[in-house]
């Protein structure tokens, strides 16, 4: 079983964007670990960093019209110059049909150890390994990057390395391996519900006891003398919690380029290919093939404009209803502006599944803040 994805965006560096789905202001590539936000590194002044995102999206269909709302606290103590511990807190639907506020709770949906020196990077504990860069940079987040949101890991158990090295141009690379499980520990239990969010009865990929579940990447920014430039290529592996679930192997593939525009304007091209086989999502297996692409154009200093479409074949899948298998076609188009510490997006999506085609149109608005 195989699933294949091709994304192409563009987009600049002159708005400062959401650490969560959008390009980070300074190109660097993500070099932390293991998908932790971006900071200043230790400073005995300050050895701690927090900062709170409340996100909120509104999405209307020809099916349906539904509302959610998210809080993320990111936090950091350095203990020196060598060692910290990092947490994401995440609030967001645990149960039911995800109802504001009767269904929301609180959980860790990262808590690690971290350690650094010169070159080598240590971490264990529960974060989210990486698999490419499509979902953090793609353009439009309300239906461009829910795209390659099915492709994240994410609230993973275990540990990894890194090792980062430069190149004769002045270029830095990041060479990474961990070795995980999914979370179904006590940090997997919403604070205030005691709602367990995941358990071994559930099954799926990496829900096993073991760190049977790996990827190793290799990423890097300037890489041999290509300035304000980006990569990353990233293969994992992750064996089925239940007897008949196979293991799932797939590897990405992606880069940017940043680019000045003679108006004053930056605009950065970005292509990531995705590959995954044995393709498994809530328990159903399928074949998937996706073209998909986006592009964006800033202007104005706060304003982007973007475009997107792609084509989707699935098939093979255990589900053997008549609209789990055939093609998919879609297009997207967002507009999105930076009021200060508040993002907001307007998008619209076409959907023509099977000949069965849909509209929807959404507002996600996003701020953020430190403290």
């Amino acid at each position: 079983m195989t699933s294949t994805t091709l994304k192409i965006a563009a987009f600049s560096a002159a708005l400062m964007m959401p650490a969560a789905g959008w390009a980070d202001e300074d190109y660097d590539a993500n070099l932390a670990v293991p998908d932790e936000e971006e900071d200043e590194g230790y400073d005995p002044n300050k050895p701690y960093y927090a900062e709170l995102e409340l996100e909120y999206f509104n999405n209307n269909s020809n099916f349906e019209s539904e509302n959610e709302y998210s809080a993320t606290l990111s936090l950091g103590y350095y203990f020196n110059e060598n060692f910290s511990i990092n947490g994401v807190v995440l609030g967001a639907p645990v149960k039911g049909d995800g109802f504001f506020p009767n269904d929301y709770d609180f959980y860790f949906e990262e808590l690690y150890l971290a350690a650094e020196f010169d070159r080598f990077g240590f971490f264990g504990g529960k974060f989210n390994p990486t698999f490419g860069i499509g979902y953090d940079d793609a353009v439009g987040y309300l239906y461009s990057a829910e795209y390659f949101y099915g492709y994240e890991l994410v609230e993973r158990l275990g540990v990894g390395a890194t090792y980062t090295f430069g190149d004769a141009s002045g270029g830095e690379h990041t060479l990474g391996a961990s070795a995980f499980q999914l979370d179904t520990s006590s940090l997997a239990r919403s604070f205030f519900r005691g709602e367990q969010l995941a358990s071994r009865a559930d099954g799926g990929l990496s829900n096993h006891s073991g760190l049977g579940s790996y990827n190793l990447w290799l990423e890097g920014n300037d890489a041999f003398g290509v300035e304000n430039s980006r990569y990353n290529v990233t293969y994992r592996s992750q064996d089925g919690g239940a007897p008949d679930e196979e293991t799932e192997t797939g590897f990405a593939i992606g880069g940017a380029k940043l680019f000045e525009l003679a108006n004053g304007n930056e605009l950065e091209v970005y292509a990531e290919l995705v590959s995954l086989d044995n393709s498994l999502d809530e328990g159903i297996s399928f074949d998937q093939d996706s073209l998909m692409a986006t592009g964006a154009y800033y202007f104005g200093g706060d304003w982007v404009a973007s475009l997107g479409g792609g084509i989707q074949r699935i098939g093979n899948s255990s589900d053997t209803t008549e609209m789990a298998n055939g093609n998919n076609r879609f297009v997207t188009a967002s507009i999105s502006r930076n009021f200060g510490d508040l993002y907001a997006e307007l998008a619209y999506k076409r959907d023509e599944t099977n000949g069965v085609s849909s509209n929807s149109a959404g507002i996600f608005l996003y701020y953020g803040f430190e403290f």
